[in-house]
């Protein structure tokens, strides 16, 4: 008998280890790579951030070591556009990149300090400040450079506002318990991505409701569209650290664009969507980087498609459903699968206690 449930255990064992096999397997086979043909460093410095690319590609501007700082794309000619000395950050160009938005600290005399937006000349001239009082920051000039998107904490926490881009005529997209933050607008100029709670919503700027993308257990900040509008970059915590993500604008699919032991923030698309800029700690420092993609485009593998090598292809249609459920859901997948995992093992200690008393 001890023989028998001994060889009965070893099989149950053997199949519930086949099982998280082929789990694990239908997970792999829902990724895609992509191919990035180089990956350059652009800046040596300290507390880099927030690239951002002129209209025309060639410029970039960006904040570090509490500064406003311009470069040309390839990271030469350097220069230190504003300095407060206070906190600034958040630098973004205007439609025709003769101007540029930031965030500042501000203070005034007997009050508090807030966090305000500026704008000022591509030259660091003739700077101005458009809003007080309350923290605003993340300005986004609108594609046609009628609107200013921004957070604001005029009614409490961070909600999404626009603005006219002297400052004027302000109206609030959302009102959420939580914080929004990092607004981006849409080549159209129709729809706004932003990140609140961990995970990635869009709104139109005409709509009531935002549309949410993500829906996991991670941080997905920091969204950006590309140049034609059809993908979102962003940065996620899946792993652990930070890497860059990929996402259809419609939220559909999704896939890992690095897979680096560091952090890596702040994605923002060049405007011929040739290459993406962002900040990473990899030497030790956050500093500016900049991958170029191959041909300039990035395809993202439909997860309902079979895997290329022809021994792991599946045709079986639930298994399919399956492995599109656990690209698209992979929380309540990996939940899922945990729970049958705990139950398979108190079945077989079950089974065990059972036999022996």
């Amino acid at each position: 008998m001890w023989l028998s449930f001994t060889i009965r255990s070893r099989e149950l064992l053997s199949r519930g280890l086949l099982l998280l096999t082929f789990l694990t397997l239908l997970m792999s086979c829902a990724s895609a790579a992509v191919i990035i043909d180089s990956d350059v460093k652009l800046t040596n410095t300290t507390n880099a951030n927030h690239p951002a690319w002129s209209p025309d590609g060639s410029k970039i501007v960006y904040a570090a070591d509490q500064a406003i700082w311009i470069m040309n794309s390839d990271g030469s000619d350097q220069k230190k556009l504003y300095d407060g000395m206070a906190w600034e950050g958040e630098p973004e160009f205007n439609d025709d990149g003769t101007m540029i938005y930031f965030a500042t600290e501000s203070k005034k005399a007997f009050s508090a300090r807030y966090i305000s937006i500026h704008v000022m000349n591509a030259d660091g001239s003739e700077g101005m400040k458009l809003t007080e009082t309350a923290d605003s920051r993340a300005p986004s000039l609108s594609p046609d450079g009628s609107r200013l998107v921004y957070t604001s904490r005029a009614s409490g926490n961070y909600d999404i506002w626009t603005m006219s881009p002297n400052g004027s005529d302000r109206v609030r997209l959302t009102d959420a318990s939580g914080d929004e933050s990092s607004p981006s607008w849409s080549p159209d100029g129709k729809t706004i991505v932003y990140s609140t709670s961990g995970d990635i919503f869009t709104i139109g700027v005409d709509a009531v409701r935002p549309v949410q993308l993500t829906s996991d257990m991670y941080d997905n900040v920091e969204p950006s569209y590309s140049p034609d509008g059809e993908l979102i970059v962003y940065a996620s915590n899946v792993g652990g650290d930070y890497d860059l993500w990929v996402l259809n604008s419609d939220g559909s699919s999704h896939m890992k664009l690095t897979s680096d032991r560091s952090a890596e923030r702040a994605p923002a698309w060049s405007p011929d969507g040739s290459k993406i800029a962002y900040v990473s700690n990899r030497d030790g420092e956050f500093n500016i980087w900049a991958m170029a993609v191959q041909n300039g485009d990035i395809e993202l593998e439909r997860i309902e498609e079979p895997p290329e090598v022809e021994e792991k292809k599946i045709d079986n249609e639930y298994v399919l459903k399956l492995r599109d459920y656990a690209a698209n859901k992979p929380r309540e997948f990996i939940g899922i699968v945990l729970l049958a995992s705990f139950a398979f093992v108190v079945l077989i200690v079950g089974s065990f206690l059972r036999k022996i008393s």
